[in-house]
């Protein structure tokens, strides 16, 4: 149960993400949040993970779970349809703050919440997901309390855990630049971000604008290479995270256009390119058109300084 007022408890929960990141990040740091949530707001078991509330039932595309058995998650998918919080949430999903609340022995019924409740001793179910994001799922939490006598969460309970969630989401998304200067991305098994730095989400933001385009041309065409990881969660599920690596200039050139730019910066004419490396005049011509594209500059002298950093070249 929280201690002092609920500003103070905040604050402790606040203070113990900021030095719980230092360490941790991604699947990690859910896995720590359901822990130090169940500890402060008093709740048995947890789920918790990211969520799309736009198609016709919910879909969960990233989850962990926190004392529940790992047939979880399955169980849920087998009796989603008949899910009354996935309902509720869906329901309230465009509102600030969607929430909704279960009680096995209220009137409000249906066969597959009281099969869930029964199989995994819940009595009290809420759930509580951060306001909609057309660009990306939704982070949320379920909290469960066991036993006939447990009372549900509060009014104050279900706002800690939303604000919760929000820094929790902040903190995540912070995690999303490593040291090298390489942006980060954990997306879905659809490709959707669920976490990242404001720089990477902006450039999934950006994607599709050429039909048929794959999200790796897309990147490789902005001067990025991608490496990708696996990063499992508790409940079975499976995230990827990017690491999207900057390229130096010089890398995005083919060999080709790199020896007529290093032939640039040295001064020579078009003419005296196609005489070094025995090629015709207009072919050198398009490369350099192609250089100047992809480099977004239109003149020699900014192509050597933008390239290089140097001087420019000699007339």
């Amino acid at each position: 149960m929280r201690q002092g007022t609920d500003v103070e408890a905040f604050s402790a929960f606040i203070d113990a993400l900021r030095e719980a990141r230092q360490g941790v990040d991604g699947p990690v740091l859910l896995d720590w949040a359901a822990r130090e949530l169940a500890a402060r707001v008093g709740f048995d078991a947890a789920w918790i993970g990211w969520a799309d509330a736009a198609p016709q039932e919910v879909e969960i595309v990233g989850s962990s779970v926190l004392n529940l058995p790992g047939d979880y998650a399955s169980f849920w998918h087998e009796i989603r349809s008949e899910d009354i919080l996935a309902a509720d949430v869906r329901a309230r999903s465009r509102t600030p703050r969607p929430v909704a609340c279960y009680d096995r022995d209220g009137p409000r019924q249906t066969d597959g919440m009281i099969a869930l409740a029964d199989r995994y001793g819940l009595r009290r179910l809420s759930v509580v997901m951060r306001a909609f994001d057309p660009m990306r799922p939704q982070l949320f939490i379920s909290a469960y309390r066991g036993g006939r006598q447990t009372r549900p969460l509060d009014a104050r309970d279900l706002v800690f855990l939303g604000c919760a969630l929000d820094h929790l989401q902040a903190a995540l998304d912070r995690s999303g630049v490593d040291h090298d200067g390489a942006l980060r991305l954990m997306v879905d098994a659809a490709g959707r971000p669920v976490a990242g730095s404001g720089a990477a989400l902006a450039l999934w933001s950006q994607w599709r604008v050429e039909p048929g385009e794959t999200f790796a041309d897309f990147i490789d065409a902005r001067g990025f290479d991608i490496v990708a990881s696996a990063a499992p969660l508790a409940a079975g599920d499976q995230l990827t995270e990017l690491r999207l690596m900057r390229r130096r200039l010089i890398d995005r050139f083919s060999p080709r256009e790199r020896e007529i730019v290093e032939l640039i910066a040295e001064g020579l004419s078009h003419k005296e390119i196609a005489r070094v490396l025995g090629i015709a005049p207009a072919t050198v011509r398009n490369h350099t058109a192609r250089i100047y594209s992809k480099t977004g500059v239109s003149s020699r002298a900014a192509l050597t300084r933008t390239v290089f950093g140097a001087n420019d070249p000699a007339p």
